[in-house]
């Protein structure tokens, strides 16, 4: 076994799942994934001849909970499972010792530092620690086991130190000076960034849970209020009056037409507007709205039904597009032609007289023209333009910069999402962090 080593919440739960006769476990709190591998483990060698003895202690107490080092959850699992869990106040030995293998483990709270992230944050415990460990946190175990065991420890550990050299020479840890720039950069880091009191840190936690930001964005929804461009030069000559006469035609859609093609589209955008109201506050200090947590869940049921509607709508816009845009292209064809009728000279500038009599020649060369014209403009695909619908939302997480902010609490106190006495309290917080 590694004498120090780096145990994540990972770790420890391997261990747990990895035990054959016994389990004891000294913790502030328990999380979740320590809750369900303890029962993982009292299952599995419940189907062997012996099941596993599992003894567990906690701090159960409401500032534990608060502080980061487990959820109350967890430990409310495992005590009306039935397992052996018993409370120590204000105890910070943690330790685990499965089968032979110990470890004291120090434990980081974790509002402070996540459960995944490798820190240095185990020793090793020698056998007769164990034992001594078994008898102060678990003296109602058996008494007589622990003699044997302590016999048997003094034996063993006698021998590990017979070997001492080699012990203290294999464990030299990776130790550095600090550098002038670390200085430095710890410095700057510390005054862009200054650390929360972990009060702070937690009135932060405590609202982040309650509510968040989001963003609900229904992106391509406007394809109705498109226009076409002409390309440059595409007009034979740069007439105002023809402009002004095709403005109407540079819609990609003609209004009288698509409202009944668009039908499915406007009911979708009313079904968003009222999932708006029903779910997200508005406040003026943010451009993001307010989503209250508790109703986060059924928030997204409701935003995963309308993904399904869009899908459904696409398939439904279509073929109605399609025409709509084939439409366009015969209206515009149609009037750039009638203007190319009535100015010929636009399409003989450099014989100005051969033409004038022959008025199919016109009609012709007009109706070649316009289609150039309409050949050469960039007409966007029907599969294309329903491909852009996209409903996103963007969550973000109340910050304590947000919490001090005097607006941003009144706001909050006039869209109901908090009562007097979180405004009380907040109005504390934001003095206490500008005092610091």
């Amino acid at each position: 076994m590694e004498y120090f080593k780096s145990f994540s919440q990972q770790d420890i739960v391997e261990l747990i799942k990895s035990t054959k006769k016994t389990l004891y476990l000294s913790l502030p709190a328990i999380h979740d994934e320590v809750d369900t591998a303890i029962t993982y483990l009292s299952y599995m060698t419940s189907c062997d001849d012996e099941e596993a003895k599992i003894h567990l202690i906690v701090d159960f107490d409401a500032k534990t909970f608060r502080q980061g080092y487990g959820d109350y959850q967890s430990v409310e699992n495992l005590w009306k499972g039935g397992f052996d869990i018993r409370t120590l106040q204000d105890n910070r030995i943690s330790f685990i010792i499965s089968d032979e293998v110990g470890y004291y483990l120090f434990t980081e709270s974790r509002s402070m530092i996540p459960a995944d992230k490798a820190t240095i944050n185990a020793i090793r415990i020698d056998p007769v620690s164990q034992v001594r460990l078994k008898t102060y946190f678990f003296s109602a175990g058996n008494q007589k086991t622990f003699e044997d065991e302590l016999t048997n420890a003094i034996i063993e550990e006698s021998i590990l130190l017979s070997q001492a050299k080699t012990l203290v020479d294999q464990n030299i840890a990776p130790v550095q000076e600090i550098s002038e720039d670390e200085i430095k950069i710890v410095s700057k880091d510390l005054l862009d960034n200054p650390p929360l009191k972990p009060d702070f840190q937690r009135i932060v936690d405590f609202y982040a849970n309650k509510f968040q930001y989001l963003r609900l964005k229904f992106e391509g929804s406007n394809i109705q209020h498109r226009k076409i461009e002409l390309p440059a030069k595409a007009l034979p000559i740069a007439d105002a009056a023809l402009k002004e006469r095709l403005e109407t035609k540079l819609n990609l859609f003609d209004k009288k037409d698509y409202e009944e093609v668009f039908t499915p589209l406007h009911v979708l955008k009313s079904k968003i507007e009222a999932i708006r109201e029903n779910f997200l506050t508005k406040v003026k200090s943010r451009e993001e709205s307010l989503l209250n947590k508790l109703q986060k869940q059924s928030f997204e049921k409701e935003l995963d039904s309308l993904q399904s509607d869009i899908a459904a709508i696409q398939n439904q816009l279509l073929s109605g597009i399609a025409k709509l845009i084939n439409q366009t292209k015969i209206n515009l064809l149609k009037e750039l032609t009638e203007f190319l009728k009535e100015n010929p000279k636009t399409l003989f500038p450099e014989h100005p007289h051969l033409w004038e009599t022959d008025l199919g020649y016109i009609q012709s060369s007009a109706e070649s023209k316009a289609l150039e014209i309409i050949y050469r403009i960039k007409w966007p695909e029907a599969h294309f333009l329903i491909s852009e619908f996209k409903l996103e939302a963007q969550y973000s997480d109340i910050t304590f910069e947000d919490l001090k902010n005097k607006q941003f609490i009144e706001e909050l106190k006039a869209c109901g999402l908090i009562d007097s006495e979180d405004e009380s309290q907040l109005a504390e917080f934001g003095k206490g962090i500008e005092t610091r």
